[in-house]
C-alpha cells in the first residue's frame, strides 16, 4: 500500500531473541539474504499456520496457572515475595497474571527514575536496592530474566542467606 519492503532483519539476543526488521521504500535498499533465511525458517516452523499460535497460547495459559499457583502457595506459607526488576516485559507478566500487592511486597528497581513509583497496572511500589537489602524477601520473582546470569552473580549474598529466585520463563524455574 505504501510501496515499502523489508530489506534486512536481525535477532536481538538481549531482548529474548526479538527480531529487528528494517523497512524502507521498495527498491531503495539492497535486500539482504537475512530476509529469505528468516522467512524460510518461519515457514519450516509452520509459523504461517494457526495451530502454532494456538499451541503457544495453550502453553502460555498453562505457565500462567503454574506461576500463580506457585506464588499463591508460597504466600500462604507466609513467605515474603518481591519482584527483581520492573521492566516492561515483566509488567506484562504481572498484569496478564494479575499479580499485585496481594503477592508481591515491592519491586526492586535499580533505575532511579522508576524508584518510589508504582508498577503500571498492578501498582506495586518500586524501591531501591538499599531498601530491598534492608527488607529482603524469601523469594524474588525475576522479571528481568534476560539478565539472569549477572543478577545471580550480583546477588550471591541473598542466595547464600537462603533466598531464592523464581524465573518465570522456559518453564518456571527456581534458583
Amino acid at each position: 500500500m505504501f510501496d515499502l519492503e523489508a530489506f534486512d532483519m536481525e535477532v536481538n539476543e538481549v531482548q529474548g531473541k526479538s527480531l529487528r526488521i528494517f523497512v524502507g521504500h521498495k527498491d531503495k535498499n539492497e535486500v539482504t539474504e537475512n530476509i529469505s533465511k528468516y522467512t524460510e525458517l518461519e515457514l519450516s516452523m509452520k509459523m504461517d499456520t494457526l495451530d502454532v499460535y494456538q499451541d503457544l497460547a495453550s502453553k502460555i495459559i498453562k505457565q500462567k496457572e503454574q506461576l500463580i499457583k506457585l506464588l499463591t502457595d508460597l504466600k500462604q506459607q507466609g513467605k515474603m515475595i518481591a519482584s527483581y526488576g520492573a521492566p516492561a516485559k515483566g509488567n506484562t507478566v504481572l498484569n496478564y497474571c494479575n499479580i499485585g500487592t496481594n503477592i508481591l511486597d515491592y519491586a526492586l528497581e535499580d533505575l532511579e527514575a522508576k524508584q518510589n513509583m508504582f508498577t503500571p497496572g498492578m501498582h506495586i511500589p518500586t524501591v531501591s536496592s538499599d531498601y530491598a537489602h534492608d527488607h529482603e524477601p524469601d523469594y524474588y520473582l525475576m522479571l528481568a530474566w534476560n539478565y539472569e546470569k549477572p543478577i545471580l552473580e550480583k546477588e550471591q549474598n541473598f542466595l547464600k542467606n537462603g533466598g531464592k529466585f523464581i524465573i518465570p520463563t522456559k518453564n518456571i524455574r527456581m534458583k
